[in-house]
């Protein structure tokens, strides 16, 4: 299931509707709260190995309140190498009451042309029987069919990236973008992206660095920026590079810390650019 056009209709004015009655951030945060609050996928854990892609154990578990609530689907996502995220399809759907605790085991295989090893996570979608669907993103875990246990397979799973299975992957800073040049002591923009898939929710702080393009030595130029920031899609951050910083042969790139929903800390990188005086 994918977040369809209607849902971002219905979203739309539920933010239209808050927006007269007070915070908008307050109220969302409370209706999420009240509806999507107590449940968590405890299986599959962190980097947990299976070794059958027919049967992926998913257990959702909940501290009961008055809302009614029923697991009606789970949705796939395959990360690559490089930390892309992708969708692959809805691997289950039914209606399964939940109320302390649901297991479900569901089937990657279904997915056709799906290679393994590979690492994945998965979506599960809670209705309300009165109020709106939650979702809960799994940790990520990995895959290898029993089928292909040769040493090449073999090679490719010990490769798999632990920085995926933390969950740091899907948050991109895409300007500066690579090679650009930047005039310095001017205001300039630094855009983030996050895929909805993400395990990273909230950033931490922004660092500038230079490196000596021949040595390939590092050095920190400042902190541009530190808070608790939550992101959903896309963030915008000012910042300003000082003169001073510029130098021959010199380039230069953010690291971005963020925390990941499962308690994580990430660190990502943009692509070098360079300032001019």
């Amino acid at each position: 299931m994918r977040f369809t056009p209607l849902i971002i209709c219905i979203f739309a004015v539920v933010m239209a509707t808050l927006v007269h009655a007070g915070s908008v951030e307050d109220k969302i945060k409370k209706a999420l709260e009240k509806f999507c609050g107590g449940i968590a996928i405890s299986s599959p854990k962190k980097g947990q190995t299976f070794t059958n892609p027919k049967k992926i154990k998913v257990t959702v578990t909940r501290k009961p309140n008055a809302q009614a609530k029923v697991i009606n689907a789970v949705d796939a996502y395959s990360i690559d190498s490089k930390g892309k995220v992708k969708y692959l399809a809805t691997i289950w759907k039914g209606n399964y009451n939940l109320n302390k605790k649901a297991s479900l085991t569901v089937n990657l295989s279904k997915v056709k042309n799906l290679k393994f090893p590979g690492q994945f996570e998965i979506r599960v979608w809670v209705h309300n029987k009165s109020g709106p669907d939650c979702t809960y993103m799994s940790k990520v875990f990995k895959v290898k069919s029993s089928s292909h246990n040769n040493e090449l397979a073999e090679q490719e799973y010990e490769s798999l990236s632990e920085d995926v299975d933390r969950g740091c992957f899907g948050v991109e800073i895409v300007t500066p973008t690579a090679g650009s040049r930047i005039n310095s002591d001017e205001l300039i923009n630094i855009q983030i992206h996050r895929d909805s898939a993400a395990h990273a929710d909230e950033l931490k702080s922004l660092v500038l660095y230079k490196i000596d393009l021949e040595t390939r030595q590092s050095e920190k130029v400042q902190v541009s920026w530190t808070g608790e920031q939550a992101i959903q899609n896309v963030l915008n951050i000012k910042d300003t590079i000082p003169a001073s910083a510029a130098a021959d042969n010199t380039a230069f790139y953010y690291q971005l810390v963020g925390g990941t929903q499962h308690g994580e800390t990430c660190e990502f990188y943009s692509h070098p650019f360079y300032v001019d005086i």
